[in-house]
């Protein structure tokens, strides 16, 4: 219990820090668990090995990031998405609800492969550049594309269904096949939140009437016109097609098609190899910051998940419903998911909290499959909120926003979109009262 009040202490703290931007994340992934880790009797060394562990654990994801955004900036200054951008506004008008839609729908098609980080890379560096032509909030493109990767994680080939059934020693298939009906309503509310988050768009632009008609004139008049040549030009969409093509198909790792994508595109564009080193150097510089706050990242996952201090919250959790709403535990895990996915993490979720809510609710009668629908569409929606899902911050990357930024905005959409799930699974009869 000890550790677990410590953990819960050290995620609040940093919650609250990165919210009301006390501390940088990089400071504040390494310093917190650090600090709750010695609280907690470990000594410096265990910590640096755990802290050496979760590291190791970020590589991949950091390699992904540093690639994914090199070769995007260099097909940016390319020029290849201007023409795309400037037809795309000026279909729209100031239709901003119809981009915020189309947003959700890149998200939900980027997703289908399962994969959060192909989801955020694809949709973020395909729709940013129209959100500032517009100059709409960067925020609302974190939230629907976040939103949209917890609708669609529910698929079988989704981390926490594996997850989960895992846990219950059955198929994924099998877990997933009665929640189609809710994940069809899922999307539905998912829609809901881009309609509203376009009508708010809409609604502050026409409070600033000066910048909406300057807004206006930049998208009547803005050329189609590319930095490169025609022939250069073809060579770079044809690439950047078979880049995105290989990544939803997951024929191969993907910070691998990054690297091979920047490679022939550096040639392509820049045969110069002096101008590529500068262009290399400049993509770096970008991209440092990231890479440090990745890193720092993945020392608070390793510490924690290392030391079972997330374990050990896991299960304090659980004991601290009254005895009396015993056959309701599912339920109020399931409407405290949101915040707890923020502390936890989906291995201690699933692996640590599951099993623990299975056995209570199975002393009343309560099935284990119930108990995992439950929990699975509660937490599905707000993993992309969590410090611990590594993903989150390729999304952020991109848009050159903070993650305290990012809760701050979206948990006030993704919380009440998670109950109300739960709550449509039930009256739709696939969680039975």
């Amino acid at each position: 219990m000890f550790q677990a009040i410590v953990g819960f202490v050290m995620v609040i703290a940093l919650v609250y820090c990165l919210i009301t931007k006390k501390l940088l994340p990089p400071i504040a992934f390494v310093l917190f668990p650090v600090i709750a880790a010695l609280i907690c009797g470990f000594s410096i060394t265990d910590i640096g090995t755990y802290a050496g562990k979760g590291i190791s654990g970020m590589v991949s994801t950091v390699s992904l990031f540093v690639f994914s955004i090199s070769f995007f900036s260099l097909m940016s200054d390319a020029g290849i998405f201007d023409i795309i951008v400037n037809r795309l506004t000026k279909a729209a008008g100031k239709n901003i609800t119809a981009i915020m839609i189309a947003t959700a729908l890149i998200a939900v098609v980027g997703h289908l492969d399962g994969s959060g980080a192909t989801t955020y890379i694809i949709t973020t560096t395909a729709m940013l550049p129209i959100f500032k032509r517009m100059n709409l909030d960067k925020r609302a493109l974190m939230l629907i594309t976040s939103l949209a990767i917890g609708v669609m994680n529910l698929v079988p080939w989704g981390g926490p269904t594996m997850r989960a059934a895992t846990v219950l020693e059955m198929t994924p298939s099998d877990l997933w096949t009665p929640l189609i009906p809710v994940q069809g309503l899922m999307l539905f509310f998912l829609l809901v939140v881009a309609f509203l988050q376009g009508r708010i768009a809409t609604r502050n632009q026409a409070k600033i009437s000066e910048n909406a008609a300057a807004s206006e004139a930049e998208l009547t008049s803005a050329p189609e016109t590319a930095k490169s040549p025609a022939w250069k030009l073809a060579v770079n969409y044809i690439l950047t097609l078979a880049v995105l093509v290989v990544l939803v198909l997951d024929l191969l790792p993907a910070a691998f098609v990054f690297m091979l994508g920047l490679s022939i595109g550096l040639i392509v564009n820049i045969p110069d190899l002096k101008k590529q080193n500068q262009k290399l150097k400049e993509y770096g510089t970008a991209a440092m910051s990231m890479v440090v706050t990745l890193f720092s990242a993945g020392v608070f996952t390793g510490v924690l998940k290392n030391t079972g201090i997330l374990d050990n919250m896991a299960t304090a959790i659980v004991g601290l419903i009254p005895t009396a709403l015993g056959p309701y535990t599912h339920f109020i895990v399931a409407f405290l998911a949101v915040p707890l996915i923020m502390c936890l993490g989906t291995d201690a979720f699933y692996y640590g909290l599951l099993p623990v809510v299975i056995g209570v609710c199975g002393n009343f009668g309560v099935s284990a499959e119930v108990v995992a629908h439950t929990l699975l569409i509660a937490e599905n929606v707000g993993v992309t909120i969590s410090p611990l899902t590594p993903a989150v911050f390729l999304g952020l990357g991109v848009l050159d926003l903070e993650l305290g930024e990012h809760i701050k905005y979206s948990i006030r959409w993704i919380w009440p979109v998670s109950i109300l799930s739960v709550l449509a699974a039930v009256l739709v009869g696939v969680i039975p009262l």
